[in-house]
């Protein structure tokens, strides 16, 4: 990939957002050929948008929320935009607790993540937008070399199920986050 990539979409904050951003960060992932890059960038999206849908609930109008995916030397850049001027505050949910994880899942797996104010055509507060940073490039071998993709299986071998190998750089990550709680 080289240049700069850019693209957008806004939903609706209503819960048919998560999978709609999904499918985008899929799709938009897989046209500039960062296909390695979508299975985190699409959770952690969804976790965003998730977060976004909550803050806005109630709101009249109806809120929507933005996505934005930026992909340059490679480093992808997520960003999601909502109306509500309140900054993401990580928390710790109890055992039983269903959700609360998301800013976790966030922390422990992006590279880098944070919050900013956003100001509305007026100039007045107008929201805020939550990012995160992953890494964009293939992976590559110790000596630097670009990993090659797996060979096309014949029909006979697609039948059965075929685990990939293992992120390793994303596991010390979630190992290390793991190992902090």
């Amino acid at each position: 990939m080289t240049g700069v990539h850019v693209a957008s979409l806004r939903l609706p904050a209503q819960a048919v957002a998560s999978p709609l951003a999904r499918s985008f960060v899929r799709g938009v992932l897989g046209e500039w050929r960062l296909a390695h890059a979508v299975e985190i960038a699409e959770l952690l999206t969804s976790e965003l948008v998730g977060n976004a849908i909550g803050a806005c609930a109630g709101d009249r109008p109806p809120a929507s929320v933005e996505v934005a995916l930026t992909a340059c030397r490679g480093r992808l850049l997520v960003e999601v935009t909502d109306p509500d001027r309140r900054p993401p505050v990580p928390r710790e949910p109890g055992m039983d607790e269903e959700g609360g994880r998301g800013l976790m899942l966030v922390d422990c797996l992006a590279d880098r993540w944070g919050h900013r104010p956003v100001r509305g055509a007026d100039g007045r507060p107008g929201g805020k937008t939550v990012w995160f940073e992953i890494a964009a490039a293939a992976p590559e071998t110790a000596a630097g070399l670009p990993l090659r993709p797996p060979a096309q299986r014949t029909p006979s071998e697609q039948a059965g199920p075929r685990t990939p190998p293992p992120d390793l750089a994303l596991l010390g990550r979630v190992r290390r986050c793991l190992h902090g709680l």
